[in-house]
C-alpha cells in the first residue's frame, strides 16, 4: 500500500510517498481502507520534531480518517467489514490503510460525507470538552473565540450556539473570514489585525467582558485576552498556533477572580475514556439535529500533502483541510 512517510525531521516538502507493508489488526483493532484523511496543525509540528510525541523513524503522520472497515481483530464485536466509519489514530492516517483501536472508531450516519467525517472528530471533541467539561459554559454567557474561522474555532462557535450561549464573538486575521464566522453562529466577527478585540468585547458587553475565552493561538493573544475577561471568567488554552506560549500575571488572575484552564484532549484517552464516549453521544445528537456541520476549507490529493500543509501553515485556511487518495 502507499503511505506518506517521514524518515527524518523535516518540513512538508521533505515528505515522501512510498510503498509500505499493509498493517494487520490484532486484538481490539480494526483495519480501515482510508478514503479521506484530515490535516491538523499537530501534523506539521510532528514531522518537524516539534510535537510532544516523537515517534521512531520511519513513521506516517495523520490523526483522523474516514473510510470503510476492511478487517477486524479477534476481539472486535461491534464492527464488521464494509461499515463506513471515522477513526482517530495516534499515527498512520495518511496511508491507504490504517489500523485504529475499536474504541476510537465511530459508525457514520448516512447523511455524513467522508469529507465531513474525516474533519469531525478532533475539532468537535476538543471544542465540546473545552466548553462543556473544562469551562462549564452556561446558557446566556458571552464567549470570545479566537481563530474562529479555523477548524477548532468554527466547531467552538457552532457548539456554543447549540448550547445556548448568549453573545458569541469571533476573531480572525482577514476580512474575508468574517462572513464565514457569522454564518456559523457568531454575533460579532472581528479582524484582529485592524480592530482591537479587547475594546470590541468590552463595548459589546457594556464593560463586563467575556465569560469564556477560547484560545488556540496563545502568545500575545492569550495575554491580551485577560484584559477583556469577565469577573469569574474562564480562559481556555487549547494550543499555541501563534508560535509562543502565553505568560500570565498571577496577581491579575487573583484580583479579577478568573481561571486559566488548560485542555489536552488526548489525555482523556488515558485518564477518563468514558468522558469521550459521553461526548460522542452528545455530538451525534447535535449533528443529527442540524447544529453541527464541518466546514471543508480545502481538498487535496494525498500526493499534494506538502502543499496542503503549507496552506494550513500560511494561516489562510478556513475550516478543515482534507486529503483524498
Amino acid at each position: 500500500m502507499k503511505a506518506v512517510c517521514v524518515h527524518e525531521w523535516c518540513d512538508p516538502q521533505g515528505l515522501v510517498i512510498e510503498e509500505v507493508e499493509r498493517p494487520e489488526p490484532v486484538g481490539s483493532e480494526v483495519l480501515i481502507r482510508v478514503h479521506v484523511a484530515a490535516l491538523n496543525f499537530p501534523d506539521i509540528l510532528l514531522i518537524a520534531g516539534k510535537y510532544q510525541l516523537k515517534p521512531p523513524f520511519p513513521f506516517t503522520p495523520g490523526l483522523e480518517v474516514a473510510g470503510t472497515i476492511e478487517k477486524v481483530g479477534a476481539q472486535v464485536t461491534e464492527f464488521e467489514p464494509g461499515q463506513r466509519v471515522l477513526a482517530q489514530t495516534a499515527l498512520g492516517g495518511f496511508a491507504e490503510y490504517t489500523v485504529a483501536p475499536a474504541i476510537a472508531v465511530q459508525s457514520l450516519p448516512d447523511s455524513m460525507s467522508d469529507d465531513e467525517a474525516a474533519a469531525f472528530p478532533l475539532v468537535y471533541q476538543t471544542s465540546y470538552f473545552g466548553l462543556v467539561h473544562r469551562c462549564r459554559l452556561q446558557r446566556g454567557e458571552t464567549i470570545l473565540v479566537h481563530s474562529a474561522a479555523g477548524g477548532v474555532g468554527l466547531a467552538a462557535v457552532q457548539i456554543a450556539r447549540a448550547l445556548g450561549a448568549g453573545k458569541i464573538i469571533g476573531t480572525a486575521g482577514s476580512d474575508e473570514k468574517l462572513d464565514l464566522i457569522r454564518e456559523n453562529g457568531a454575533d460579532i466577527a472581528i479582524n484582529y489585525r485592524t480592530e482591537d478585540f479587547v475594546e470590541t468585547v468590552k463595548r459589546a458587553t457594556d464593560g463586563r467582558g467575556a465569560d469564556v475565552i477560547y484560545d488556540p493561538v496563545g502568545g500575545e493573544t492569550g495575554e491580551r485576552s485577560t484584559k477583556c475577561i469577565a469577573f469569574e471568567g474562564r480562559l481556555l488554552l487549547i494550543g499555541f498556533t501563534g508560535g509562543r506560549f502565553s505568560n500570565f500575571v498571577s496577581n491579575h488572575i487573583l484580583i479579577k477572580n478568573y481561571s486559566v484552564v488548560g485542555l489536552h484532549w488526548g489525555a482523556y484517552r488515558q485518564h477518563n475514556p468514558a468522558k469521550i464516549t459521553e461526548a460522542w453521544r452528545e455530538l451525534w445528537q447535535l449533528y443529527e439535529a442540524g447544529h453541527l456541520k464541518p466546514v471543508i476549507g480545502g481538498r487535496y490529493p494525498m500526493d499534494e500533502v506538502a502543499d496542503a500543509m503549507d496552506f494550513l501553515a500560511s494561516r489562510k485556511a478556513v475550516g478543515k483541510i482534507v486529503l483524498h487518495w
